[in-house]
């Protein structure tokens, strides 16, 4: 079964954000195990909600995305 788009979009913002951060700390010469534990945290403060909210926008504004997958299965049986 293929993850749903949610997990993905979550998982790309996340580690986006966490890599910028760790690119941007590790730049400005911060360069200890704090800032790797910092930049973890704000790519999950910053991705989570970001992925969630990217992945309802796609869901939202693709006129081809099925709307619920209840309906899928019932068409299926049918």
């Amino acid at each position: 079964m293929p993850a749903p788009l949610r997990t993905f979009m979550v998982l790309i913002w996340v580690s986006s954000v966490a890599g910028a951060a760790v690119i941007a700390v590790l730049s400005i010469g911060w360069v200890s195990w704090m800032s790797f534990v910092l930049s973890g945290l704000v790519g999950l403060i910053i991705g989570v909600p970001a992925g969630i909210w990217n992945a309802r926008t796609v869901k939202r504004d693709d006129p081809n995305w099925p709307p619920k997958r209840s309906r899928h299965r019932e068409a299926r049986q049918s």
